[in-house]
């Protein structure tokens, strides 16, 4: 009889393992596909930040993967600081993914390929090893379309294809994005430059 107990938990324990696997795999899926009208500011250019999940340091926690798409200027306030607010943002954590600045940015109809055609045939490549993070500034035109397919699992984004085209009669495309937290490709037209330090 002991061991026979013995066994029933052993057994209890494994289904419970088998259940909180197949709880975590079960995780709905779900996916936003959305094309976005943005104002620009008018210096007539936009801004994008974007990192892959980024391990600890000594200074900071893990930081994990974003997106922030600024097309204007624009800045809030939180204990004391100014930020810079982003129009388009989404990040690698549970959350209101995405958050768009909806008085700058307007549902459209229209749509931005999700493909980086009219770009440079070669991506750029981030990841946690290398670089990290793309810091770019492009000149746009007045305003931008912005074409965002986010994949989430369980509310939180695991893929992205990110399209920004100049939202006029000839649409140029400007950037184009592959997003995943831990590796993201990003195509840039010939009006975009990097801006980071590193």
């Amino acid at each position: 009889m002991q061991r026979l107990r013995g066994v029933g938990a052993v057994t209890a324990v494994a289904a419970v393992a088998v259940t909180a696997v197949v709880s975590a795999q079960a995780a709905p899926t779900s996916v936003v596909d959305r094309t976005y009208s943005c104002k620009v500011r008018p210096q007539h250019y936009i801004d994008l930040n974007t990192s892959v999940t980024l391990p600890p340091t000594q200074d900071a926690p893990q930081r994990p993967a974003n997106l922030n798409l600024f097309t204007v200027k624009k800045t809030f306030k939180e204990n004391g600081f100014k930020f810079n607010l982003p129009q388009v943002f989404f990040q690698a954590a549970k959350g209101r993914n995405p958050k768009i600045d909806t008085p700058i940015c307007r549902r459209s109809s229209r749509k931005a390929v999700l493909k980086p055609t009219g770009l440079p045939s070669h991506a750029e490549t981030v990841t946690p090893q290398y670089l990290g993070l793309f810091d770019e500034r492009c000149v746009t035109a007045k305003r931008v379309l912005v074409h965002l397919r986010l994949t989430l699992s369980g509310g939180v984004p695991t893929a992205a294809l990110v399209a920004v085209r100049n939202d006029n009669t000839i649409r140029r495309p400007v950037e184009f994005l592959n997003w995943k937290p831990r590796k993201i490709k990003g195509y840039f037209g010939k009006s975009c430059v990097s801006t980071s330090s590193g």
